[in-house]
């Protein structure tokens, strides 16, 4: 029983707003066990510098620089594949070449409307290209320096937000031991994945707004009081292709130290197109 607790509550942090020394009860067990069991793989991006794989810097790429209502889009990131698949990335990514990240930091496109689409681009270049210097027109302030980066095999529980848990039904202390779980399995910043659940900020219905807006609808203005079952089911095709932590080591800032998060389908993904994904940016 003791490595039970021990492998089940090792990150959960004693708190002082529980009313008593006793052990979680069964039904915080469970909820728990039940976060871990539905949990997804990930990788997490850790400072590296023998790496291909990087934030910034020049992209290796032969296609034409993106751009976004004219204006050049700065490169956030590029990803080796085969050291991604190397260290059990998704298999539902291509197991060669690289992804390039672009995102246009003058517009800073929250994913709220349509007309965000194209102020983030992912390009899968799988020829070699010599590193191609930034567009005259791109400030240097919106050039971001090289920082290589390895990829670190772990997993995200689910979250309780996604269990959906009915909080009135939920004693003070199960509450607390719940919030205690959730702040010791919150890793500090800055957070980098590919793959798994987001470590959200403003909402865990990421895959929902990506669907909802990528078919016509402003969520910005208001959220849809009807979501067709097509719609909602469309929402489950959505995979975290890759979370981006505000990082003052790296030269990342996404608005009040925020998180910018890029979606694909998985079939889009599958295929080697990603031509359709979409960003999405959350800050305190």
């Amino acid at each position: 029983m003791a490595s039970f607790w021990s492998a089940l509550f090792g990150w959960l942090r004693p708190r002082a707003r529980r009313s008593s020394d006793a052990p979680p009860s069964p039904r915080v067990v469970a909820l728990l066990s039940e976060m871990e069991a539905r949990g997804r793989p990930c990788l997490r991006l850790e400072p590296d510098e023998s790496r291909a794989s990087r934030l910034g810097g020049m992209p290796e790429m032969v296609q034409d620089w993106p751009r976004y209502a004219g204006r050049p889009l700065s490169l956030v990131a590029q990803l080796d594949l085969v050291e991604m698949r190397q260290a059990g990335g998704p298999d539902w990514l291509p197991d060669s070449g690289r992804l390039l990240f672009f995102y246009e930091l003058e517009h800073s496109g929250w994913g709220f409307e349509p007309s965000d689409a194209g102020c983030a681009v992912v390009r899968f270049e799988t020829t070699a290209g010599p590193p191609v210097p930034p567009p005259a027109d791109l400030p240097m302030n919106f050039q971001i320096e090289a920082y290589p980066v390895a990829f670190v095999a772990d997993r995200t529980p689910l979250s309780d937000e996604r269990l959906g848990i009915d909080w009135q039904t939920v004693s003070q202390d199960d509450q607390a031991d719940l919030e205690a779980a959730h702040d010791a399995r919150t890793l500090d910043s800055p957070v980098h994945r590919v793959g798994g659940y987001p470590q959200n900020i403003q909402g865990d219905t990421m895959e929902l707004q990506c669907q909802l807006v990528t078919s016509g609808i402003d969520v910005g203005k208001a959220w849809p009081r009807k979501i067709s079952a097509e719609q909602e089911s469309g929402a489950a095709d959505w995979c975290l292709l890759l979370q981006i932590d505000t990082d003052p080591a790296a030269g990342l800032s996404w608005g009040d130290t925020g998180m910018l998060y890029f979606w694909v389908r998985e079939q889009d993904a599958r295929a080697g197109d990603f031509s359709r994904i979409w960003a999405i940016l959350q800050c305190f």
